[in-house]
């Protein structure tokens, strides 16, 4: 037997979901699902959901702004604020 990490406070079986599907209505934390003792999927709220959606859209967004940054680099031209 292997040990597995949950990544949530609370569990339910997939059986006990099936059986009391209004569970869904109720959720406001991640709720980790399990088959035969083994997580098999986790069950988030849909605010949730969205904040994660908006933070990897941040993150994607920030890479190609760097990106576009180290390309725009090579492109500056050192001046002496003198001279202007």
């Amino acid at each position: 037997m292997s040990l597995q990490t949950i990544y949530a406070h609370k569990t339910i079986g997939i059986t006990d979901l099936k059986r009391d599907g209004g569970i869904i209505d109720h959720i406001s934390e991640p709720i980790a699902i399990l088959k035969r003792d083994s997580v098999k999927a986790y069950l988030i709220p849909e605010k949730l959901m969205s904040a994660l959606a908006d933070y990897l859209e941040d993150i994607k967004l920030a890479k190609m702004a760097n990106e576009r940054i180290s390309k725009e680099w090579d492109k500056a031209i050192a001046v002496d604020i003198n001279d202007l």
